[in-house]
């Protein structure tokens, strides 16, 4: 899965440079939605802001997850039908 390749906090109108640290999803009933994905540094004023959207039903109620994003980095072989 391709993922930004910045924050997605935005502050005053102003985009977070860094690169993302955690995919937030909201779990609901059987079903979970990807929002957004936020860096190290914004995880907690992300986790303050959904709850508030949540409060105000403008996301989907449910539980708020935050999973760790791991890179993972493979040296891919292109071969070129020579083998």
């Amino acid at each position: 899965m391709t993922l930004p390749h910045r924050c997605s906090y935005i502050d005053r109108g102003r985009d977070c440079p860094l690169s993302p640290s955690y995919i937030i999803s909201i779990e609901n009933d059987n079903d979970e939605y990807m929002i957004a994905v936020v860096c190290h540094d914004h995880r907690d004023l992300m986790e303050s802001r959904l709850k508030a959207m949540q409060s105000k039903s403008t996301i989907p109620q449910g539980k708020t997850k935050f999973q760790e994003i791991r890179v993972v980095v493979t040296d891919c072989i292109n071969a070129a039908g020579d083998e």
